[in-house]
Protein backbone atom coordinates (compact mmCIF):
# COMPACT_ATOMS: atom_id res chain seq x y z
CA UNK A 1 0.00 0.00 0.00
CA UNK A 2 1.83 3.67 -0.89
CA UNK A 3 0.40 5.31 2.18
CA UNK A 4 2.10 4.45 5.46
CA UNK A 5 -1.19 5.37 7.44
CA UNK A 6 -3.07 2.91 5.95
CA UNK A 7 -0.35 0.47 5.98
CA UNK A 8 -0.05 1.06 9.94
CA UNK A 9 -3.69 0.58 9.69
CA UNK A 10 -3.78 -2.65 8.02
CA UNK A 11 -0.82 -3.81 10.26
CA UNK A 12 -2.64 -3.21 12.72
CA UNK A 13 -5.73 -5.06 12.06
CA UNK A 14 -3.84 -7.79 10.57
CA UNK A 15 -2.03 -8.43 14.32
CA UNK A 16 -5.59 -8.50 16.32
CA UNK A 17 -6.39 -11.71 14.20
CA UNK A 18 -3.46 -13.18 14.48
CA UNK A 19 -1.74 -13.25 11.58
CA UNK A 20 2.01 -13.08 12.77
CA UNK A 21 4.21 -13.63 9.68
CA UNK A 22 3.99 -10.70 7.41
CA UNK A 23 6.71 -9.24 4.84
CA UNK A 24 6.23 -6.26 3.06
CA UNK A 25 6.97 -5.11 -0.42
CA UNK A 26 6.58 -1.90 -2.83
CA UNK A 27 6.49 -3.98 -5.58
CA UNK A 28 6.43 -7.32 -7.52
CA UNK A 29 10.10 -7.32 -8.27
CA UNK A 30 10.46 -6.62 -4.39
CA UNK A 31 7.60 -9.55 -3.45
CA UNK A 32 9.72 -11.57 -6.01
CA UNK A 33 12.77 -11.94 -4.40
CA UNK A 34 11.08 -12.89 -0.88
CA UNK A 35 9.30 -15.43 -2.58
CA UNK A 36 12.33 -16.93 -3.70
CA UNK A 37 13.17 -17.20 -0.14
CA UNK A 38 9.95 -18.12 1.46
CA UNK A 39 6.57 -18.77 0.18
CA UNK A 40 3.37 -16.97 0.62
CA UNK A 41 0.20 -17.84 1.13
CA UNK A 42 -1.75 -14.79 0.27
CA UNK A 43 -1.01 -11.08 -0.96
CA UNK A 44 -2.73 -8.18 0.36
CA UNK A 45 -2.47 -5.22 -2.44
CA UNK A 46 -3.16 -1.96 -3.42
CA UNK A 47 -2.38 0.72 -5.77
CA UNK A 48 -3.43 4.06 -6.76
CA UNK A 49 -7.24 3.98 -9.08
CA UNK A 50 -5.34 4.81 -12.23
CA UNK A 51 -2.79 2.33 -12.07
CA UNK A 52 -5.44 -1.10 -11.45
CA UNK A 53 -5.07 -1.51 -15.40
CA UNK A 54 -1.52 -2.30 -15.27
CA UNK A 55 -0.94 -5.02 -12.59
CA UNK A 56 -2.77 -7.99 -14.73
CA UNK A 57 0.11 -9.22 -15.71
CA UNK A 58 2.28 -9.38 -12.87
CA UNK A 59 -0.85 -10.58 -11.48
CA UNK A 60 -1.02 -13.42 -13.49
CA UNK A 61 2.53 -14.28 -12.74
CA UNK A 62 1.77 -13.69 -8.59
CA UNK A 63 -1.20 -16.27 -9.31
CA UNK A 64 0.72 -18.62 -11.00
CA UNK A 65 2.97 -19.27 -7.98
CA UNK A 66 0.03 -20.56 -6.36
CA UNK A 67 -0.01 -16.86 -3.81
CA UNK A 68 -3.90 -16.15 -3.83
CA UNK A 69 -4.20 -12.13 -3.72
CA UNK A 70 -6.65 -9.83 -2.32
CA UNK A 71 -7.19 -6.75 -3.74
CA UNK A 72 -7.53 -3.79 -1.75
CA UNK A 73 -9.80 -1.02 -4.42
CA UNK A 74 -9.88 2.59 -3.80
CA UNK A 75 -14.29 2.21 -4.01
CA UNK A 76 -16.63 0.56 -5.92
CA UNK A 77 -17.38 3.28 -8.23
CA UNK A 78 -17.83 2.55 -11.45
CA UNK A 79 -14.95 2.92 -13.41
CA UNK A 80 -12.62 1.41 -10.57
CA UNK A 81 -14.97 -1.79 -11.00
CA UNK A 82 -14.23 -1.38 -15.09
CA UNK A 83 -10.90 -0.94 -14.26
CA UNK A 84 -10.56 -4.19 -11.41
CA UNK A 85 -12.94 -6.66 -13.02
CA UNK A 86 -10.26 -8.69 -15.30
CA UNK A 87 -8.06 -8.94 -12.53
CA UNK A 88 -6.35 -12.41 -11.60
CA UNK A 89 -7.60 -12.46 -8.10
CA UNK A 90 -9.47 -14.55 -5.65
CA UNK A 91 -10.85 -11.73 -3.28
CA UNK A 92 -11.79 -7.70 -3.37
CA UNK A 93 -12.17 -5.23 -0.50
CA UNK A 94 -12.81 -2.14 -0.84
CA UNK A 95 -11.14 0.11 1.34
CA UNK A 96 -13.67 2.65 2.87
CA UNK A 97 -15.27 -0.32 3.79
CA UNK A 98 -12.29 -2.07 5.76
CA UNK A 99 -12.71 -3.41 8.82
CA UNK A 100 -11.24 -6.13 11.35
CA UNK A 101 -13.76 -8.55 10.77
CA UNK A 102 -14.36 -8.26 6.83
CA UNK A 103 -10.26 -9.06 6.82
CA UNK A 104 -10.79 -11.67 8.44
CA UNK A 105 -13.52 -12.78 7.15
CA UNK A 106 -12.20 -11.91 3.65
CA UNK A 107 -8.92 -13.80 4.59
CA UNK A 108 -10.47 -16.81 6.08
CA UNK A 109 -12.62 -17.24 2.48
CA UNK A 110 -9.97 -17.22 0.03
CA UNK A 111 -8.07 -19.36 2.66
CA UNK A 112 -11.07 -21.71 1.61
CA UNK A 113 -10.93 -21.43 -2.18
CA UNK A 114 -13.80 -19.38 -1.63
CA UNK A 115 -14.60 -16.00 -3.32
CA UNK A 116 -14.50 -13.13 -1.49
CA UNK A 117 -16.17 -9.75 -2.62
CA UNK A 118 -18.00 -7.76 -0.98
CA UNK A 119 -21.66 -6.69 -1.45
CA UNK A 120 -21.02 -3.04 -2.61
CA UNK A 121 -18.78 -4.28 -5.20
CA UNK A 122 -20.95 -7.03 -6.40
CA UNK A 123 -23.76 -4.98 -6.71
CA UNK A 124 -21.69 -2.62 -9.19
CA UNK A 125 -20.71 -5.37 -11.38
CA UNK A 126 -23.80 -6.68 -11.63
CA UNK A 127 -24.93 -3.61 -12.67
CA UNK A 128 -21.74 -3.03 -15.19
CA UNK A 129 -23.08 -6.67 -16.49
CA UNK A 130 -26.28 -5.62 -17.40
CA UNK A 131 -25.19 -2.60 -19.45
CA UNK A 132 -22.77 -4.38 -21.48
CA UNK A 133 -24.91 -7.64 -22.15
CA UNK A 134 -28.52 -6.10 -22.99
CA UNK A 135 -29.46 -8.78 -25.53
CA UNK A 136 -26.21 -10.06 -26.29
CA UNK A 137 -26.94 -13.90 -26.40
CA UNK A 138 -24.53 -15.98 -24.70
CA UNK A 139 -21.48 -17.60 -25.88
CA UNK A 140 -21.61 -21.02 -26.71
CA UNK A 141 -19.03 -22.84 -23.92
CA UNK A 142 -19.75 -26.44 -23.53
CA UNK A 143 -20.78 -27.06 -19.85
CA UNK A 144 -21.85 -30.21 -18.79
CA UNK A 145 -24.87 -29.92 -16.10
CA UNK A 146 -22.84 -30.97 -13.28
CA UNK A 147 -20.38 -28.42 -14.44
CA UNK A 148 -23.02 -25.74 -14.54
CA UNK A 149 -24.44 -26.75 -10.97
CA UNK A 150 -20.65 -25.73 -9.90
CA UNK A 151 -20.64 -22.78 -11.54
CA UNK A 152 -23.71 -21.72 -9.96
CA UNK A 153 -22.31 -22.71 -6.22
CA UNK A 154 -18.81 -20.94 -7.35
CA UNK A 155 -20.79 -17.51 -7.52
CA UNK A 156 -22.88 -18.03 -4.26
CA UNK A 157 -18.96 -17.80 -3.24
CA UNK A 158 -18.86 -21.78 -2.23
CA UNK A 159 -15.73 -23.52 -1.42
CA UNK A 160 -14.83 -26.85 -2.68
CA UNK A 161 -15.67 -28.64 0.63
CA UNK A 162 -19.26 -26.59 0.73
CA UNK A 163 -19.82 -27.85 -2.96
CA UNK A 164 -19.06 -31.16 -2.08
CA UNK A 165 -21.66 -31.17 0.59
CA UNK A 166 -24.06 -29.68 -1.46
CA UNK A 167 -24.20 -31.78 -4.50
CA UNK A 168 -23.15 -35.06 -2.33
CA UNK A 169 -19.74 -35.97 -3.84
CA UNK A 170 -16.38 -36.19 -2.83
CA UNK A 171 -14.43 -33.23 -2.25
CA UNK A 172 -11.78 -34.40 -4.69
CA UNK A 173 -14.33 -34.67 -7.42
CA UNK A 174 -15.79 -31.60 -6.52
CA UNK A 175 -12.28 -29.31 -6.66
CA UNK A 176 -12.20 -31.27 -10.26
CA UNK A 177 -15.58 -29.94 -11.28
CA UNK A 178 -14.13 -26.57 -10.24
CA UNK A 179 -10.96 -26.87 -12.05
CA UNK A 180 -12.61 -27.82 -15.00
CA UNK A 181 -15.15 -25.23 -14.99
CA UNK A 182 -12.24 -22.88 -14.67
CA UNK A 183 -10.37 -24.00 -17.96
CA UNK A 184 -13.36 -24.04 -20.02
CA UNK A 185 -13.73 -20.16 -19.13
CA UNK A 186 -9.81 -19.62 -19.46
CA UNK A 187 -10.28 -18.09 -15.91
CA UNK A 188 -7.01 -18.28 -13.63
CA UNK A 189 -9.17 -18.17 -10.82
CA UNK A 190 -12.55 -18.02 -9.38
CA UNK A 191 -12.94 -14.35 -9.35
CA UNK A 192 -12.32 -13.79 -13.25
CA UNK A 193 -14.34 -17.28 -13.50
CA UNK A 194 -17.66 -15.54 -12.05
CA UNK A 195 -16.76 -12.61 -14.31
CA UNK A 196 -16.46 -14.11 -17.30
CA UNK A 197 -19.63 -16.15 -16.75
CA UNK A 198 -21.78 -13.20 -16.14
CA UNK A 199 -20.51 -11.42 -18.65
CA UNK A 200 -21.07 -13.87 -21.00
CA UNK A 201 -24.54 -14.78 -19.52
CA UNK A 202 -23.97 -18.51 -18.09
CA UNK A 203 -25.00 -16.97 -14.98
CA UNK A 204 -27.94 -14.94 -14.28
CA UNK A 205 -26.81 -11.18 -13.35
CA UNK A 206 -29.11 -10.81 -10.33
CA UNK A 207 -28.15 -7.96 -7.51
Amino acid sequence: MPNEVARFGLRTMLASINVRHLIEADSFEELAEHLQRAPVDVLIMSCPGQDVAQQEEPLREISAMNVKVLFLLESASQHMVIRAASLPVDGFLVQPELTRNALADALRRISDGELSMPSTLARELLSQVRERNGAKAPRPVSLTPREQQVLSLVGDGLSNKQIARRLSISEHGAKRHVANVLAKLNSPNRTLAVVTALKEGLLPPQA
